[in-house]
């Protein structure tokens, strides 16, 4: 297959943004009729290493740039005959959690069924990668949820809503803890990245079995599939590759799964089971009603949470040291207010549509 990228920053501003990865698409594949792209959403904690990610889908080894909005690159690949192409166009959500409201640019109503969202977790600081992981579980099923509603109050929306019911049929019909999970209603993948460092930091058994029955028990619980990542290792690389490579380009679902915490987790959507994963271990002093809750404290108490998470800094917050030139100030000044429209407009447009 061929991959290839193209970097823009998007702006939201007097710009169809779909209209616009077409041209610029259409444009690089020389006006071949468009395919049905899929789109995959990188979403996470700062620094938690999502460009490195993406870098690596796309067979590349150059240095990232810190993201400070949305960016978008694509890849592409043949597709059959007649010089079909395949297209995946990648985004990365920058700026922590506070611009999670952008997550509607991506999944609009029309396009849900070919939607991935990436959800990379920086394990080289487990004391947020927990919070972080069930800030993006509830606000994307916030999104596909409103998606889903406003395409059930459109005539035209049937399709795609039979399109999306049958790709999570297709997992969970027949699992055997169908009536348990809640799936999302698009592909989610949760990568534990900088995994080298967490078994570096806790090289103890018990915190490694804890982490990953943990991390296992949300992805099952939300329909989502679930892979230990470090971008220096070929294997592990290879298989996150894989797990993207299904949902960008329509590739044979991957089967081989990994559950041991003594070694990487690959745990594909619907190859897990709540017996395999157990039940959580019991906290002193705290009493949990249902599994998630018992299963955030047992995770809490052994990684406790940071009192001042780096995920709701404001952007000012970056460090100065990157931007020590007059050159890269005003660029930094540029992407600031890139952010702040952004964020501005999305606000304006919710209150808009409420």
């Amino acid at each position: 297959f061929f991959l290839r990228s193209r970097r823009q920053r998007s702006t939201m501003a007097d710009v169809d943004i779909f209209a616009a990865v077409e041209a610029a698409r259409q444009e690089d594949s020389g006006g071949n009729a468009p395919s049905d792209d899929t789109e995959v959403l990188f979403v996470g904690s700062k620094q938690a290493g999502k460009s490195t990610i993406i870098n690596n889908f796309l067979g590349k080894d150059e240095v990232p740039k810190p993201t400070a909005a949305l960016e978008f690159r694509f890849a592409r690949r043949s597709a059959g005959s007649h010089n079909a192409t395949a297209v995946a166009n990648l985004w990365e959500l920058g700026g922590g959690t506070q611009l999670a409201e952008l997550l509607k640019v991506v999944l609009v109503p029309g396009r849900l069924s070919r939607c991935m969202v990436a959800i990379t977790l920086d394990m080289s600081s487990p004391n947020d990668a927990l919070a972080t992981l069930l800030f993006w579980l509830q606000a994307v099923r916030h999104h596909v949820d409103k998606a889903t509603a406003q395409l059930k109050s459109m005539g035209s929306g049937k399709a795609e809503l039979q399109a999306t019911k049958q790709r999570s049929a297709e997992v969970w019909e027949r699992h055997e803890d169908s009536g348990k999970v809640r799936p999302m209603g698009i592909a989610v993948l949760i990568l534990a990245h900088k995994w080298d460092e967490f078994e570096a930091a806790f090289p103890e058994s018990d915190y490694k079995k804890l982490a990953c029955k943990a991390l296992r028990y949300y992805a099952h619980l939300n329909g989502a599939s679930l892979a230990c990542a470090q971008h220096k290792d070929k294997q592990m690389m290879g298989g996150v590759r894989n797990l993207l490579f299904e949902h960008a380009f329509a590739a044979q679902p991957v089967r081989a799964t990994q559950l041991e915490y003594n070694k990487p987790i690959v745990a594909p959507a619907g190859l897990d089971t709540f017996a395999g994963i157990g039940n959580p271990p019991s906290i002193q002093g705290v009493s949990a009603d249902r599994p998630e809750e018992a299963w955030k404290a047992a995770f809490e108490a052994t990684f406790p949470p940071a009192k001042e998470s780096a995920q709701g800094t404001d952007l000012s917050a970056v460090d100065s040291e990157q931007f020590a030139e007059e050159a890269i100030d005003e660029l930094r000044q540029q992407k600031r207010a890139e952010v702040d429209k952004l964020r501005r407009e999305a606000r304006l447009e919710e209150r808009l549509n409420q």
